[in-house]
This record gives structure tokens, sequence and C-alpha cells, in this order.
């Protein structure tokens, strides 16, 4: 199953897509799914509830939440999550709550994750589609170097139409929902794919 896992709308001030398009962008795609991951907001939960025409692809409404020390791809309860966390506590949130918490673009010269932090993480995003080639080779390295078996994920971090789906992460089972997502990422059994 594909799914782009970092995708931006209109609720991002930085994207162009709106929720309404995302159906049958993913079809034309040719891809299963992808996870919202807005930037501190899950607004795009009340718009997805009133699409009918999601059978047979998977929406998934994460977060991309915003710390002093980079940003985290954020899955489980979002629309409980408390504003103004550091690192270290969305972490400790995010497994609280049944959730997971992935620092986004770990080597990206603008807005990257603090280095420092990363061996706290499980699940590193390691391909990202905004990264230029060598900011994601960084994190293939440091993953082989320290990485003790961390897994990696991989998103377009679209913010137009044409960028979804171009990175992607394949995964082995089916996924229908958050519960399915996070399951299949602490299991391990999926790998990164730019199409």
């Amino acid at each position: 199953m594909l799914i782009d896992m970092h995708v931006h709308t209109r609720f991002s001030p930085c994207s162009i897509i709106r929720i309404r398009q995302l159906p049958r962008k993913i079809q034309e795609a040719g891809i299963d799914g992808v996870c919202i991951t807005d930037h501190d907001t899950t607004a795009s939960l009340s718009l997805l509830k009133s699409l009918s025409d999601t059978s047979g692809i998977c929406i998934i409404v994460g977060i991309e939440y915003t710390t002093s020390r980079g940003d985290f791809l954020v899955f489980g309860p979002v629309e409980r999550i408390p504003p103004g966390m550091s690192a270290e506590k969305i972490l400790k949130w995010a497994k609280k709550e049944g959730g997971i918490a992935i620092p986004a673009h770990p080597f990206r010269k603008s807005r990257p994750a603090d280095p420092s932090i990363l061996s706290s993480f499980e699940i590193l995003e390691v391909l990202n589609g905004r990264n230029r080639p060598e900011e994601n080779e960084s994190c293939a390295k440091w993953i082989r170097r320290h990485g003790n078996n961390k897994k990696g994920i991989g998103g377009s971090d679209a913010h137009t139409l044409e960028e979804v789906g171009r990175i992607v992460t394949l995964f082995e089972k089916n996924i229908h929902g958050v519960e399915d997502l996070i399951k299949e990422l602490r299991q391990g059994k999926y790998s990164v794919l730019q199409r």
C-alpha cells in the first residue's frame, strides 16, 4: 500500500491544495492514500468528514507540529494535542496517547530537527520531497551510523497537487485509518519509494 506521509492543505499557509481535490489526485497519482500533516492544526478533520468520494482511498489526518528544535509529524489523537510542547514532550505525549511522533526533514538546511534529539525517536522522515538530495542522504547516513535499526518514512511534503505522491511509504499491509497506520509504523514493515 502506497501512502504519501506528508501532505499540506490550504490550512497550512504555505499550501494551495484543497481537501476536496485530494481523492481524485490520489487516484490519478496511482497511490492508495495520504496523510494530511498541516502546520500546527487539524482543521482539515472537519472538511474531510464532508467528503463523499473517499471509497477505496485512505486519508489520515496528522499534524506537523512546530517546536524550537524542529518539526514533527504526529499521528494519533491529534485533535487533542496540546499547543506549545517541546520536542521531548511531544514524544512523551505521543507514547502516552498511543500515537507516534516522527522528526520531519531532520537534516534540511531550513527548519531541521535538532540532531541531538534524533536518537530518542524510533522513526525519522528519511526521504522528503522538498529536501535537496544531499539533505535526504544526510539523514540516511545518520541512520546507518547511529540509527540502531531506526526506520525511515518518506513523504512528498506536498504544497501543490503536482507534488502529491512523488515520495511515498510502501506498507506491506493495508491501512484503513490512523490506528492501522500506527500499528504498521511500529511493526516496521515498510520502505520508502521515490516515484
